[in-house]
């Protein structure tokens, strides 16, 4: 889902600015979902086998790449873990394609990207050299800028944005009524909202063994308990990516003190549906960051637990940084107080939130102007001419 509402605030915002639809290319494992979710004029482009491809990098790519104006690299994918891997890792493909873009004239963006990380010698070059070649290149928050500056990115042309997703439209209050009945539950309840991540730790860098699946559903189910015993207010599972829902399912087994519970999930419902939903629960505590972006968008009260870095970078960029619990602290006692503060407080949380997100919003529309100005056969240098007033 969180993919999806990127692809949805892209194109959206960049159709706006330029006056007219213009034509997406988007390589997906899923055509059928951008052919039908979408009111933008899409074109699927398979990274099926049968395609000739291994994920990104292959036949359908590389032509859709040489035919279009503008590629544009988006989201997250300019990590350096598995960096030969074209099953998991995109830096490397993208690395391999784009530089013959340039060389036919391409236009070549970064669209509000989140960086990292990059921690290997290859994948610092890599990241350094493509960055390098770039019309225009925004990122989503200070961290991302910081580190491309750190790498040796000499490209004038960056300045600091915010996510895409922030800007997309939430689905209909009726069709939201009607979710949310589905599982039991009515609008305008109190509700607290949790959401999953399937990586439990492996990525959060806590520098200690992972904790593994059972260990981390008994502190959490244990937890919630607690909490639940002492608010008592019904607990809704949102899932935002399709892997979670099995750590989701089992973690709404376990728990038994909630007055009632539920679980949504984007195997059944689009990212409009899902940010309905989190714009109409009490606290939302996540740990995928489109989660607790879709929710913050709504300005709903967010808590977070960062299974990467870039979901803490967001809560700093939010302004609430102090909002995150990390693995290293993740113990029963620790994710009690977490959770009953942040209920506590959900108010002076929306009230952080009610200041950030609309001048959020604002600078996650740039990259839309820069493109239109592009298409309009403009100069874009007037955005960089001071990148300060853009700072986080």
């Amino acid at each position: 889902a969180g993919d999806a509402a990127l692809i949805a605030g892209i194109m959206d915002a960049t159709d706006k600015e330029c006056g007219r639809p213009i034509t997406w290319e988007i390589p997906t494992i899923r055509p059928s979902y951008i052919r039908d979710n979408y009111q933008n004029r899409t074109v699927p482009i398979s990274m099926m086998p049968w395609s000739l491809s291994v994920k990104m990098f292959g036949v359908p790519t590389y032509r859709s790449i040489m035919r279009t104006d503008l590629s544009l690299i988006f989201d997250a994918i300019l990590f350096d873990r598995a960096l030969y891997n074209p099953l998991f890792n995109y830096l490397s493909t993208v690395a391999t394609l784009l530089p013959i873009a340039r060389k036919r004239g391409k236009l070549l963006g970064y669209y509000n990207v989140g960086v990292g990380p990059v921690n290997t010698g290859a994948g610092k070059e890599m990241l350094r050299r493509l960055t390098d070649i770039i019309d225009f290149v925004t990122v989503r928050d200070q961290d991302s800028y910081d580190i491309l500056r750190e790498i040796g990115v000499e490209n004038p042309n960056v300045l600091i944005s915010a996510d895409a997703a922030l800007n997309v439209r939430s689905c209909a209050d009726e069709r939201t009524k009607e979710i949310l009945q589905s599982v039991g539950f009515t609008m305008g309840e109190e509700i607290l909202a949790i959401n999953l991540s399937k990586y439990i730790d492996t990525w959060a860098g806590a520098g200690t063994e992972p904790l593994g699946r059972e260990k981390f559903l008994k502190i959490y189910a244990a937890a919630l308990d607690t909490v639940l015993e002492k608010i008592k207010v019904p607990l809704l599972l949102v899932c935002t990516q399709v892997h979670d829902i099995e750590l989701s399912k089992q973690l709404m087994d376990l728990v038994t003190k909630a007055p009632k519970k539920g679980i949504i999930s984007n195997d059944r419902y689009n990212h409009y549906d899902i940010k309905g939903v989190l714009g109409n629960v009490s606290l939302l505590c996540g740990m995928r960051l489109h989660a607790t972006i879709l929710a913050s968008a709504g300005l709903t009260p967010i808590l977070g637990i960062p299974h990467q870095p870039k979901v803490g970078h967001y809560f700093k960029t939010a302004g609430v940084p102090e909002r995150i619990l990390t693995f290293k602290d993740f113990t029963e006692s620790a994710l009690i107080d977490f959770l009953l503060r942040g209920w506590s407080d959900r108010r002076s949380i929306k009230a952080k939130l009610e200041d950030s997100i609309p001048k959020l919003k604002e600078r996650a529309l740039i990259p839309a102007r820069m493109i239109a100005e592009l298409n309009r056969g403009g100069s874009i240098a007037s955005f960089f001419e001071d990148r300060a007033k853009h700072a986080a």
